[in-house]
This record gives structure tokens, sequence and C-alpha cells, in this order.
């Protein structure tokens, strides 16, 4: 069977699908009358998901071995079950009422606790709640972070959280009904280089559990129970596309300048601290978005100052004096976290979220705060605001960052005094006031995920309007005009964090537009070092005069499309 969709990252992925179900079940209190039926019951599919584990753990090697076997060895404890076993024999509840009132009781144990191990361990235990219902349900659980080798996982959509817990090494491709192109599944899977497609209606009727699935993510194509001859057409496809990406290895560790000489920077978009390894790998020339959210998704909780100082501080000494821009807290539109207890809003991507959510936590906003700055000591670390509309919200963030470094002070806390204060280009009031903007931040990034959005009131992730959402509309292209000359009137730099960043089309637009500084997924920087290299500035200047005259996306397109057939 041949399934089509919309590719969000390229590659060729063969596997066997996982296939995500929604986990709902509906917990009903009843009594019972036979405690012993009962029990039966329980320790059943408690039997049953300790032996899974176990079988996980001889699957596994070094640190994820161990992370699997403290795991285990929490499960096997009876003291888990204990109240589970008292609802049952005292109260003489349904098994799946008792284990969901009485784990959480455990769950709530373990999340009051003062060391944060132990407070890291109640997504566990919660995992384990969810695993033993699911078996007295007789519902498909599928535990995210141990995937076995070769998988395609099938579902209707991925949230944030679900990407947090992906065992990557182990994802062969990725295919889904819903999502965008700048979703956080499909960022993530850009900087892993997995294969995924989207926008495959019915998905999860089409593809069953252990599938034998190939998705050919450079012609947004999956194949279902394929034959040999599809197989072989993909593994050659595949052989092709590795000796393409080892061609771009003399692009490595060279500097990012056009024919003419014109340099730029070339830098990663990274989420957690662990991709640093892909930022070093590709020679990015440092990180010019960290997307902070990513360890308040990772852990499940608001993570503490320590834990937030300790992970900037890995990453800024790790690439070793090299700029390392790391975004402040992006919750809120399509990223959740349950601690916050955000109220459902009927417009999230215009509601309450990133900055205007800090401005409203204080002590949240701090908390992060002060471990950037604590962080910025050991390397070249730069603070970016999200979702500035206005100066006001500029100035009193600036203001809480300056009561923040008053507070390291009186303490003698080691922060850079003149840590650099950057803003995010986002929202259409930003670019269109950029000029005053800059007068008051030490840089500028353009986020085009979210300024596209905004400027032609198209939601990103709305499949059914997709079309409409396009870099090349010509006001999103004043607008990012706007920004970057704002910027050099100020004398400060103008990168770019969004998509259109890596775009092989948009790039020579940028670059005859002035932007200093491109940011991306890291696997894309050697293309695009290749990209720059084959390209005149004063030629991109030319063409760029040209576009900022026209008046449809479509001739935008058509344009950049002549000039890159004729200059590559």
């Amino acid at each position: 069977m041949l399934l089509e969709g919309k590719t969000v990252s390229d590659g060729i992925g063969i596997g066997k699908a996982v296939v995500l179900n929604e986990f709902k079940i509906d917990i009903k209190k009843e009594k019972i009358d036979d405690v012993k039926k009962e029990l039966d019951i329980l320790y059943s599919a408690y039997n049953k998901v300790i032996k899974e584990t176990e079988d996980i753990v001889t699957t596994l090697t070094g640190q994820e071995k161990s992370i699997m076997e403290a795991y285990l060895l929490i499960l096997k404890d009876e003291t888990l079950i204990q109240d589970v076993l008292s609802l049952i024999q005292n109260e003489k509840y349904n098994a799946i009422y008792a284990v969901e009132t009485g784990i959480n009781k455990v769950v709530d144990t373990f999340k009051s606790m003062d060391d944060s191990y132990m407070a890291q361990r109640a997504s566990d235990i919660a995992d384990m709640k969810d695993r033993i219902i699911a078996k007295l349900s007789g519902v498909e659980y599928v535990n995210l972070t141990t995937l076995p080798k070769d998988t395609v996982i099938v579902a209707k959509e991925l949230t944030t959280s679900d990407t947090a817990k992906l065992n990557l090494k182990n994802i062969a491709a990725i295919v889904t009904e819903l999502g965008g192109m700048t979703s956080h599944v499909s960022i993530m899977a850009r900087n892993h280089e997995i294969p995924a497609i989207i926008g495959i209606k019915d998905v999860l009727s089409k593809i069953k559990n252990k599938d034998k699935v190939a998705v050919d993510a450079m012609d947004g194509k999956v194949y279902v129970s394929y034959d040999e001859k599809i197989y072989n057409e993909l593994i050659l496809k595949k052989e092709k596309l590795q000796k393409e990406k080892e061609e771009l290895e003399r692009f490595k560790n060279k500097k990012t300048i056009t024919k003419d000489l014109h340099k730029v920077e070339l830098v990663a978009n990274i989420g957690v601290p662990k991709d640093v390894k892909l930022v070093i790998e590709n020679t990015a020339e440092g990180v010019g978005l960290f997307r902070s959210e990513f360890l308040y998704m990772d852990s499940h909780k608001i993570p503490t100052e320590e834990e937030q100082f300790l992970a900037y501080k890995q990453v800024v000494e790790k690439l070793d004096n090299m700029p390392v821009i790391i975004r402040t807290l992006d919750i809120g539109g399509d990223k959740g976290l349950e601690e916050l207890h955000l109220e459902k809003e009927a417009n999230p991507f215009l509601g309450y979220r990133a900055i205007r959510l800090c401005l409203d936590n204080v002590e949240l906003f701090k908390t992060q705060l002060r471990a950037l700055l604590r962080a910025s000591y050991y390397g070249n670390l730069l603070i970016m605001l999200p979702m500035i509309s206005s100066i006001e919200e500029l100035r009193e963030a600036k203001n809480i960052i300056e009561q923040v470094k008053e507070e390291l002070s009186n303490k003698n806390i080691p922060y850079k005094k003149d840590v650099k204060v950057g803003i995010m280009i986002e929202i259409p009031s930003a670019a269109l006031i950029a000029d005053a903007l800059a007068k008051e931040c030490d840089f500028f990034s353009i986020g085009t995920n979210d300024l596209i959005q905004y400027t032609i009131a198209v939601e990103r992730g709305n499949e059914k309007i997709s079309k409409l959402y396009t870099k090349f509309h010509p006001s999103v292209i004043k607008l990012v005009k706007m920004a970057i000359d704002g910027a050099h009137k100020a004398n400060i730099f103008c990168g770019m964090c969004g998509e259109a960043a890596s775009d092989e089309l948009y790039i020579p637009l940028l670059i005859g537009l002035g932007l200093d500084e491109f940011s991306m997924s890291p696997t894309k920087i050697l293309n695009s070092r290749k990209v720059i290299s084959k390209l005149n500035y004063s030629e991109c200047k030319e063409v760029t005069k040209k576009i900022l005259t026209l008046a449809s996306a479509s001739e935008v397109k058509k344009e950049l499309e002549e000039f890159v057939n004729k200059t590559m």
C-alpha cells in the first residue's frame, strides 16, 4: 500500500511500525465481591509489566541499561502497590480504581521530596501506573523511552511532551496525520536527521502495529507491507543520500563566505544540552537558538535553578567561547507544562505565553535568569527574550534582569556583567518598531515560524489553510527587511532562527537583505555553507531589489527559483 503526505524532514527510513493510539481509559470506581479474583487480576497485569521491563533491560547497554535497571527496582518493590492492595482487600474497590488512586499517592510523595533526583522519579512511577492500568484494560501502551531498534513511529499527532520522551537513536522514521513544518516534532526530526512525513489522513486505520513500513521522505511517500523491488530502490536511494552527505564533509571547519568574500555566521538551533554534539560535528559557529523550554518538558516539572544552571553551563563550556544564544522560557500556545496549570485558551498562539507568562510569574522568570547569568561566567552566553511585541515589555524584562544581577552581586555569585540581551522579532508590531527596539537591546533574531503566522493570520499547524502559510509573501519579506535595517541602524547584529534560514531558495534573499547570522538545525549547516559559497553578495543584493517590488508570493518564489537555477 502506498500513502502520500508532506515531508517535514528528509531521508529514507525503513523499519516496523509502532502505532501510538491515544491513551485514554475511563477509571470507574466500583465495589467488588470477590477479593481473591480482583487480586489475581491485579497481579497478572503487574507481573506482565515487570516481565516486559525485564525483557527491555536485556536489550540495553551502558547508561540506558542502568537507568532501566533502577526503574525496574522501583517497579518490583511491592511498596509501590501497598496502597493498591489495601484498597482492594480492605475497601473492596476494583483493581483499576485501586491502581489509579493507590499509586498516585506514591507519585505525590515522590513529587514532594526535596531531593531533585527522587522528585524526578515521580514521572517514572506515573508511567508504571499507566502501564499497569493499560494491561488491566487491555489497551496497548507504548513506552516512548524504550522503543525497539528501527521503529517507524505512527501517530495521529506527536505532542511536545511526547517528543521529549522519544528514544531517538532507535527511530527510523516518523509518520503522522497532523503536524506542521514548524511543529516541535518536525524540528526535532530535522535536528536528528530522522525522516518524517505528516498529513496522511486516517493514518491510524491504514498502518497497524508491527507492519513493515518504508518511508521515502524525499518524495513524501510511505510504503506499507512493501515488496522487494520497492525495498531495493529505497536502499539505493539511501546509499546515494549517504554519498551526498559525505561530499559535504569538505565544508567542515570552513568560513561561511560568498564568492565575493562577504562573510556571515552559521549557527545551530538546539533543544537540549546533548544536541551540542551535533553542533560540534557539523562545525556550526555557535548556537543561535537554545530552546530552553525543552528542559522543562523533558523533566515533566519546573527544573530548579541548579538543574538549569548545570545544563546551560554544560553547553557554553563545550562550545569553548563560541556564542550561545539561550531563549528564555517559551511556554504556551502549542507548548504546555502541567505544573503551571495554564488554562485552556480559545486562541493560545495569541494568548498567555512566552514573555507574557514570564513577566506575570516573576519568580519563575528570575529562577531562570539566575541560572542563565551564573552560566554566563563560563562562556559566551547571550540571553534572548521571545515574543516581544512592545518596548514596554522589553524594558520590564531588562529591569528584572538588572534586579537579578544585583541579587547575585550582593551574594558575591560570579556572572558576566556585560551579558548581551536580545529579542526575537516574531510579531509584526516588533518588526514595525525595530529601529526603536534596537536602541534598547544587543541583537535581534527573526523567528520566521511565528512571524509568518502572525503576519498572514494563518495558524502554522492548521493543515486546511497550510497553502497560505508562506515565507515568500511580500509582507513577510518587508518585515524581515525592517528588522535587519533597524538592527544595522543601531549597530547591532540581526540573525534568523526560523526554518526559513536554511531554505536553499530563501538564502540568497536573506544574503541580499544583509542578514548577519543564519541559525538552523545542525544537520543543515554544511549544506547551507555550500549554498552560500556559490553565491555572490552583489548579485544577491540585485535580485533582492527586484523581489522587493513584487506583489505576490508566487512571483517572489519564481524569481528566486530562476536566480538559484542560474547561480547554482
